[in-house]
Order: C-alpha cells, then sequence, then structure tokens
C-alpha cells in the first residue's frame, strides 16, 4: 500500500513537472513572437520617446535665431500688453490668434499662435517668437500644416512617436503595440524568476560563461532590473493613448470631471475688450502665487481669455492646471480650475503626461527617461541574439 501511494506521489510530481514545463515552452514563444515583431516597432518609439524627454531643448537648438533671445543686464520684460501687440504687427489681417506662451527661461522667446483658414477649409498654424526684453519680433514658422512633413522636426517626431506618422486616428496603431509588450513583460517575468525561487540568480551576470550565457544573462538581469520603470513608462503611454477609455475605467474608482467649460464673455455696448495685462491682473487675484504659463486668447465676440498660472509643485511642467477664465470686456472671473480641488481620478491623469517624459522628477527625470529609451533596443538585440543562437542550436542538433 505504501509503495503504492509512493508510486502514485511520483507520477502526480511528474504530472505537474510536464505541465510546468509545457507552461514555459507556451509562455517563452508568446514572449519571443510578441518580442521578434512588436518590439522592433517598440524599440523605434522607445528611441524617439528619450529623445523627446529634451524635445523643449532640442526645439531650441535647432531654432535658436527665433527661439533664444540674449539676456540683458538689466533683465526687465516689456509689459504683456506691448510683446503680443508686436506678435499681432506681424500677423497677416486674417490671423485668428490663439495662445500667448511665456519663455520658459530668461533665455527663451515669449510664442504667440495664431491660426489662419485657407480657401479650401484648411487650417495652418504658425508660431511668432517675440524678445520679451526688447518686444521685437525675432522670426516665424508654420508650426502644422499641409501634411505632418510640414512641421518643424521635433513635431514631427512626437507624430512619429505616437502614431507611427500614420495620423491622429491610427494612433491606436502603438497603443496596441505597447499593450503587446505589456503582456510580453509580464511573461518575461514568470520566465525570468528562477525555479528554485531565488529571485538573486536572475539578476547575476556570468561574464566569463559562453557567449549564449553571457547574452541570456545580459537580457534577463537588463530587463529586472529596470522593470519598474519600463512598466511605469509603458502603462502611462498606453492610458494616454486610449485616454478616453482611461478616463472611463479611472471614473469607476473616482469621480472625473469634463474638461472645464470656462464660460462665456458677455460683450458690452460702446466698451472695448480689456487689454491681456488686465485679464492677467484678474487671474493675479486668484493666484496670487505661482508662474504666469500662457494666455489664451478669445476668437469669438464670446470667447474669454484663459489665464494659467503654474504652480511649483505641479508635476507637468508643459501645461498647467490651474487656469482661470475670465471675461474679455468686464475682466470678471468666470470660471476656476484649480488642480488643488482634483479627485484621485484626475490627478491620476494629471501625472500621466509628465510621468511618461520623466518632467515629474525635474532635472533629473529627463535625463532618466532618455536612459530608458534605450532599454527596448538593449532588450530587443540581447532577445534577438538568443532567438538565433537557439535556432542555429536546434539547426545543429537535426543534422
Amino acid at each position: 500500500m505504501i509503495d503504492k501511494i509512493a508510486e502514485d506521489d511520483v507520477k502526480s510530481g511528474a504530472r505537474i513537472m510536464r505541465r510546468r514545463r509545457l507552461g514555459r515552452r507556451i509562455f517563452l514563444q508568446v514572449h519571443r513572437t510578441i518580442g521578434l515583431f512588436a518590439g522592433a516597432v517598440f524599440v523605434v518609439v522607445g528611441l524617439s520617446g528619450g529623445i523627446l524627454a529634451f524635445r523643449e531643448d532640442i526645439d531650441e537648438w535647432l531654432n535658436a535665431s527665433i527661439m533664444r533671445v540674449k539676456i540683458p543686464t538689466q533683465a526687465v520684460r516689456r509689459p504683456i500688453d506691448e510683446i503680443l501687440a508686436a506678435a499681432v504687427a506681424a500677423t497677416p489681417p486674417d490671423a485668428q490668434l490663439e495662445r500667448l506662451t511665456m519663455p520658459r527661461h530668461s533665455g527663451s522667446a515669449a510664442e504667440i499662435t495664431y491660426m489662419v483658414e485657407t480657401d479650401d477649409f484648411d487650417s495652418y498654424f504658425y508660431q511668432i517668437f517675440v524678445d520679451p526684453y526688447t518686444a521685437e519680433v525675432k522670426g516665424r514658422r508654420i508650426y502644422h500644416g499641409d501634411g505632418t512633413l510640414s512641421q518643424p522636426f521635433i513635431q514631427i517626431l512626437m507624430a512619429f512617436h505616437w502614431t507611427l506618422l500614420l495620423g491622429v486616428n491610427n494612433a491606436y496603431i502603438v497603443g496596441a503595440v505597447g499593450i503587446l509588450i505589456f503582456v510580453s513583460v509580464l511573461v518575461g517575468l514568470y520566465l525570468w524568476w528562477p525555479v528554485n525561487g531565488d529571485w538573486r540568480l536572475g539578476l547575476k551576470i556570468k561574464w566569463g560563461a559562453s557567449p549564449e550565457r553571457v547574452v541570456h544573462d545580459l537580457h534577463k538581469a537588463v530587463g529586472a532590473y529596470f522593470v519598474a520603470v519600463f512598466l511605469v513608462i509603458l502603462i502611462t503611454g498606453i492610458a494616454m493613448i486610449f485616454k478616453p477609455a482611461t478616463r472611463s475605467v479611472m471614473s469607476l474608482f473616482s469621480p472625473v470631471r469634463a474638461d472645464p467649460d470656462f464660460g462665456k464673455s458677455t460683450p458690452i455696448s460702446g466698451r472695448s475688450p480689456i487689454g491681456i495685462g488686465e485679464a492677467v491682473a484678474s487671474a493675479d487675484k486668484v493666484f496670487p502665487d505661482g508662474r504666469l504659463h500662457w494666455i489664451l486668447l478669445p476668437s469669438t465676440p464670446n470667447g474669454v481669455y484663459v489665464i494659467g498660472k503654474q504652480s511649483n509643485d505641479e508635476p507637468n511642467r508643459t501645461k498647467t492646471f490651474r487656469n482661470v477664465g475670465v471675461d474679455q470686456y468686464s475682466g470678471q472671473v468666470l470660471h476656476v480650475q484649480d488642480r488643488n480641488s482634483f479627485t484621485a481620478g484626475e490627478r491620476f491623469l494629471e501625472w500621466l503626461f509628465p510621468l511618461h517624459t520623466g518632467e515629474a522628477f525635474g532635472a533629473i527625470g529627463r535625463p532618466f527617461v532618455m536612459m530608458f529609451g534605450l532599454m527596448p533596443l538593449a532588450l530587443y538585440v540581447t532577445g534577438f541574439l538568443r532567438w538565433r543562437q537557439k535556432r542555429s542550436t536546434r539547426k545543429r542538433s537535426a543534422l
């Protein structure tokens, strides 16, 4: 009887081991297939994302003649109304002003964006750059026009990063690739975990071993050391591409309000619109602290000024979620968006972009993301070499 029980235990253990080996073979095939095909796409997406971590600096470097200014001995900026007036004087009569963005730093120009509609109802967007110390126009460029390749280099690279230059409506392709890579990463973690449970073995590289073993160890170690940050960048990218779905999912756990409506201006008979400086003064009463980041300009008689005052503790440095809607005639505050009143779901959405780009972590965040842009390439090269090595071994065995 005891021998029978022992025999059954041995058979049961053997069946479990066979199922585990079969499971690992299946998972390995899934990991390998996704890596070879979706991984190739993700390599170029990762490299472009690494470069885009420094997108503003690169853009200024490539266009220094119009985007950078000389800092005078007494660095006093001209009134904001004067800066806008200089830009307006340089725009065509049919231009529709969109936004004034304040300089990123003391050596940057102020940026005014405007739109021009063509006879065939296409819209072309331009940027005018104005020296904030002299209120002189530095130059102009087309920002978005007829075709992606007519845009500045950084805009082209951004379009490539999240659409592969296939158009906004096809951004889901990159999102789908990201989901496949996410699955592959989880499968890779399962395959990485040592059979004996000693996870430290998965972090070691035996440099003196055979080339096959070194490549295998490199692939596992690189993935294991950086998987946490890689997953954050991957998940935030997927969430932004599928943002409507992300908002819907988040609303199941925490309220997520619609994008703010900053109201409508009420024309006053015999009164002209107020100046941009007066609109900013109204916003300063709501947010006396913070840096003036942008002013969205009214484009219709009922349009409003939207003044953005960026606080020092905002994770997002590209935009601000402290905005004030101001009536363009009376200067009355119509609506306030204050990130300090965000729900947990809204705060999650706020953090997506700064986590993805690294700007949430200040000066060290961007270099960190740029380095991680190389991670898909490292994983793809080591994974591809390992696949070739195994394929060659199987061919030799078959001879």
